[in-house]
């Protein structure tokens, strides 16, 4: 995945230049012989029907790709990539809820998403699911 990111067109930081009016298209109606038009019709041309540009662009002058949006947290120097990277290794979440409250939970690694991942508890057989947001400390055993 490329890691350079380039965030104009996006409409939260670059608004870019005003909106303008789609321009009407000429249309060229036939007389009833059909013959050469006798009047033409202005049709107004359909808007984008995207609504937002695509995900990765190709720069035509060679450059390197862009991509739009937020970066992805699976790169290197996320927390979702350096947790997926321990896949299989027991580990130990602690997590702050509300504002005083801690829990904390043990168990294998088992899988990773965006927001969240998954310890396997190897005591109850079970599968506990995460949430990344309230987690503040994970402790890993190498082995």
């Amino acid at each position: 995945m490329n890691s350079n990111i380039s965030w104009m067109g996006n409409r939260v930081f670059d608004p870019g230049p005003a909106r303008q009016a789609p321009k009407p298209v000429v249309v060229a109606t036939p007389n009833q012989q059909g013959g050469t038009p006798n009047s033409t019709v202005q049709v107004p041309q359909e808007s984008n029907p995207m609504p937002f540009p695509p995900m990765v662009t190709q720069d035509n002058t060679g450059g390197p790709d862009t991509q739009q949006g937020p970066p992805p947290s699976t790169e290197k120097g996320y927390i979702p990539y350096y947790l997926a990277s321990n896949i299989g290794k027991s580990v130990r979440a602690e997590f702050i809820i509300g504002s005083n409250q801690y829990a904390d939970k043990t168990g294998v690694l088992s899988e990773v998403g965006i927001n969240y991942f998954v310890l396997h508890d190897v005591n109850s057989r079970t599968d506990i699911m995460c949430d990344l947001y309230s987690v503040k400390f994970v402790t890993i055993l190498l082995s």
